[in-house]
């Protein structure tokens, strides 16, 4: 069975842009943000299911309820080119006031908590944390990072390198216990960690790793409840323990493809890894090599870096630059990756894991060649604002559903929200 890409093929898509009920200036100046919570009622007369989606405009949270035709009809296939525009038929004239707001704060990113007694954690662009619960529209906990306006750190950035110095990020562990947190502390030559209480105590700091020889750490993932890795702009992987010292348990030096841009790991196969690059390339890992390699001093050769091969590589068309990487949450082998264009890429590394050995000591990483690229790309987004040259692809605004297979969300700068299901024709 070969996968045929098809670019305008979807099983259903819709699009919505919300009214706010206190008027909002500058739409297209204010930073957005997008994630799913997590519930899903489903209706079975109906054969639908609701959720929501969590969108952030500058420091006001929204929570935009919508319905989707997943799970229906008993026997009923779906199919391609069909276009379902009522997921948001309910709240499409209502006018949205924020459900939450973080004062102050612009939010660049946002995290559902299942499960816990927050709701929401949501990060501002200065690196600041907030924690949300239902019915209480401010803050419940909060680490807050003094690097305002006024900072000499915010005089640096403006004037030495404002396309990568003021970057922040943080990952919650798979069991919800422990929130990660990367941030410039205003020094060129150092970034850092927290580790902070996500349970008992949340937002307390547990611990703080200086990341040395680092402006800026800008991403962080965790591999399972305890292990991490922060990507830095050395074009480093660190890997990480939350319970043991403050130096990495092994590296991933990756220098010879252009500047890493970004990373994630699979919540689902904990062995899995994918980097982007700022030339559009793409590479799967796996870990356990990674590890091995690391530890074995026979692939050591002259004084030499040890050795570490990647899985497969894949790369965007025309060069587009990988700005943010998301493995699904409920499929071990489906990738998104979002280039700078603002075009989203689905991928699903089957077929290239397939071809893994993870014994063959020998093996050669697979290349990007046509029947790799064509086995593995299975979808291309294009939609929303991005039909302009001018829109930029950005981190944060496209999500997966946590719950709902292959169903995705992406905002636009002009605070279109879209949510699709790709459809994907299998033929001999």
């Amino acid at each position: 069975m070969t996968k045929v890409f098809k670019q305008s093929s979807y099983e259903h898509i819709s699009s919505f842009k919300p009214k706010f009920l206190q008027r909002v200036d500058n739409v297209l100046h204010h930073s957005k943000a997008v994630t799913f919570s997590s519930n899903v009622v489903p209706d079975t007369d109906k054969g639908t299911l609701s959720t929501s989606l969590i969108y952030s405009q500058g420091s006001d949270i929204y929570e935009l309820g919508c319905e989707f035709p997943l799970g229906g009809e008993k026997n009923k296939e779906p199919k391609p080119d069909s276009e379902y525009g009522d997921a948001f038929a309910k709240v499409e004239d209502k006018k949205f006031s924020p459900k939450w707001v973080y004062s102050g704060e612009t939010v660049s990113k946002m995290a559902y908590l299942d499960g816990s007694e927050t709701t929401l954690l949501a990060m501002s662009k200065n690196g600041s944390l907030a924690w949300f619960q239902e019915g209480v529209k401010v803050p419940v906990h909060i680490v807050q990072e003094m690097m305002g306006p006024m900072t000499s750190y915010a005089a640096m950035h403006s004037h030495v390198r404002p396309d990568s110095l003021a970057v922040s990020d943080f990952a919650v562990s798979l069991d919800g216990e422990t929130v990660v947190k990367s941030q410039s502390n205003g020094s060129e030559e150092d970034s850092i960690l927290k580790i902070i209480d996500n349970a008992g105590k949340p937002s307390e700091i547990l611990r703080t790793i200086h990341v040395p020889g680092t402006t800026v750490t800008h991403s962080v993932r965790f591999f399972d409840n305890h292990m991490f890795a922060s990507c830095s702009d050395d074009n480093v992987l660190r890997f990480w323990d939350t319970r043991t010292n403050d130096k990495p348990l092994w590296v991933l030096a990756d220098p010879q493809n252009g500047r890493l841009t970004s990373f994630d790991a699979s919540s689902v196969s904990s062995d899995l890894f994918v980097t982007g690059f700022s030339t559009g390339l793409i590479k799967l890992w796996d870990a356990r090599a990674v590890e091995a390699a690391t530890l074995d001093f026979t692939n050591r050769q002259n004084g030499e870096e040890p050795i570490q091969k990647e899985i497969a590589n894949f790369y965007h068309s025309g060069g587009d630059s990988v700005v943010d990487v998301q493995f699904s949450p409920t499929s071990p082998t489906e990738v998104l990756t979002v280039g700078g264009s603002g075009n989203v890429y689905h991928w699903d590394m089957e077929y290239a894991l397939s071809n893994y050995d993870a014994d063959d000591k020998n093996r050669v990483p697979q290349d990007a060649c046509e029947k790799l690229q064509t086995e593995s790309l299975k979808f291309l987004h294009t939609g929303g604002s991005r039909r302009s040259s001018k829109q930029r692809g950005k981190r944060n605004t496209v999500a997966w559903h946590p719950v709902i297979d292959e169903l995705v969300a992406t905002v636009d700068d002009d605070s279109l929200v879209s949510v699709y299901k790709p459809f994907t024709i299998d033929s001999n």
